[in-house]
């Protein structure tokens, strides 16, 4: 199944993080479109500092950056310039000023090595225009702005030049985005939109023929405990009230798939899973019994400190239980007072970030989640493919579909404190407990291999076309 990822969005970054992800050459803008570079990974380089000083300005360097402010010979500044590397080569972007110091014009550089856009600014360094550029220096592409002083820059035409012969005239980004689309579709394509609070409306445009599918990543309604009537959150609002500009609706779980035909009947909408397992080297000798492990935000939808807070109520009988955290946001200072106010420093731990968690799931024994809501909820596949259980509040939407309560982990009632403890200490003093819910859990891991979750999609893009 050939897949690119395309983006509305302008990034001078784009392509190296592509190359960074393992996708490079999947990975395209709109504005790589309209530029005729989607396809073009070549990068080139220009020596500017030689440029400079052959032009016989006067360079100073700023220390502890990859920075250089240019002088022209009468020592008047000229340009700020930022480099991606500190050899010099790879230019991120300049800043030109006028004699009285004000910013007129900033140039951004594709990391490919191209001049990609200009913007120019008016009074108060308000944005006059923005003009996007091909690798020969043509604009292909202008956005116009109104920059009246007393007002933020308000967008108010947009032009594409030289296309099909012929230059296009918009009026909003919407209107740009709904000719991308249309002009970029291909008989056999399929769009599927996981970015629908800005790409709704544009999608929901399209011609007839352009097949779109939406997603959801999250809960849809804004109150959990009233899936029916509660307001539609802001995300999801536009494409439930179009629902017939789509043509299907994807959801993460069965349970969210039940909640959202029984509120919109004629939802055309199928549950694919947004993760799937690969097979993972175990290594039972590195695991440790009282050994918990936490991955999530740090942040009040999460409710961490629910978890730290079982914890302590734990160490009394398990002295050497141990919680790791694996996050990073808002609450960090709240968990840490609380640590340093308990005494917890020997048991709790937060670890910050991680990119690969193999390690920390091979020493783990159980994982938690006490999330208010989860869309799916991957770090309890990720735990359960590591053979490491999961207790979990039973919340939308995630938990009920990766934990059979009793048989390879637990589910605990919303937000109840006292029966997570209670959980987490049975699980801690049965040892047999542990055993059957490793097992199962890593069964329940295989369900979702790669193999049956791609089938999903596959069979998900079949019965789109065939519509």
């Amino acid at each position: 199944m050939a897949a690119k990822i395309l983006t509305v969005g302008f990034n001078t970054r784009l392509h190296e993080n592509a190359r960074r992800f393992d996708v490079d050459g999947r990975c395209f803008s709109m504005y790589d479109y309209f530029q005729g570079v989607m396809d073009d990974e070549t990068v080139t380089s220009f020596d500017w500092i030689a440029y400079w000083e052959t032009c016989g300005f006067s360079l100073k360097y700023i220390p502890n950056t990859k920075d250089v402010r240019v002088f022209a010979a009468d020592g008047q500044f000229l340009l700020y310039a930022r480099f991606y590397d500190q050899e010099y080569r790879s230019i991120e972007y300049v800043n030109y000023f006028d004699q009285h110091h004000a910013k007129i014009k900033r140039e951004l550089f594709d990391q490919r090595g191209f001049r990609s856009q200009i913007v120019y600014l008016a009074a108060m360094q308000k944005i006059q225009a923005k003009v996007y550029l091909n690798r020969q220096g043509q604009a292909c592409l202008e956005e116009l702005y109104d920059s009246d002083q007393k007002l933020e820059s308000t967008l108010r035409q947009i032009i594409v030049h030289g296309r099909d012969g012929r230059d296009y005239f918009f009026n909003t980004q919407e209107e740009l985005q709904t000719f991308f689309f249309n002009t970029l579709y291909q008989d056999g394509d399929v769009y599927i939109s996981d970015r629908n609070l800005k790409l709704a409306e544009a999608l929901s445009k399209t011609d007839s023929a352009v097949k779109v599918c939406v997603v959801f990543h999250s809960t849809h309604a804004q109150s959990q405990t009233d899936v029916m009537d509660s307001r539609i959150k802001s995300h999801y609002r536009f494409m439930l009230e179009h629902i017939s500009d789509f043509d299907r609706f994807i959801c993460s779980t069965e349970y969210q798939k039940r909640d959202l035909l029984e509120r919109f009947p004629n939802l055309p909408v199928v549950a694919i899973p947004v993760g799937f397992t690969q097979p993972q080297v175990l290594a039972p000798e590195k695991r440790q019994a009282n050994r918990i492990i936490g991955v999530a935000r740090y942040a009040p939808e999460k409710q961490v400190m629910h978890q730290a807070v079982a914890v302590s109520k734990l160490v009394a009988e398990f002295p050497d239980v141990q919680l790791h955290l694996f996050g990073y946001g808002s609450q960090e200072k709240a968990l840490r007072d609380f640590i340093e106010e308990h005494h917890l420093e020997k048991n709790i731990f937060l670890r910050g970030f991680y990119p690969d968690l193999t390690e920390e799931y091979q020493k783990a024994s159980l994982a938690l989640l006490t999330s208010r809501e989860e869309g799916f909820s991957l770090a309890t596949l990720e735990a359960q493919n590591f053979g490491v259980p999961v207790i979990s509040y039973d919340v939308r939407y995630g938990p009920s579909e990766l934990i059979q309560d009793g048989v390879n982990g637990s589910l605990v009632t919303a937000n109840d404190q006292n029966e997570l403890y209670e959980k987490i200490r049975d699980y801690l003093r049965q040892p047999d407990l542990q055993e059957q819910f490793r097992h199962e859990s890593l069964a329940t891991a295989e369900k979702f291999s790669a193999t049956a979750v791609t089938k999903k999609w596959q069979d998900l893009i079949r019965n789109v076309l065939a519509d």
